[in-house]
């Protein structure tokens, strides 16, 4: 049974903007979270819509 921390995707994205310049593999593994939820917290965000 996995007994890590569930992040909230705000909580990954607020850690996210304190450390911009550490790689993304690196960054998931310090948190403990997969690679996919570091790309879910972000999904949405930055996007602009086209009209």
């Amino acid at each position: 049974m996995d007994q890590r921390k569930k992040r909230s995707p705000n909580e990954i994205r607020r850690a996210w903007e304190v450390y911009p310049n550490i790689p993304a593999r690196d960054f998931a593994a310090q948190l403990a979270i997969s690679e996919a939820e570091l790309v879910a917290a972000h999904c949405g965000f930055g996007a602009a819509r086209i009209d």
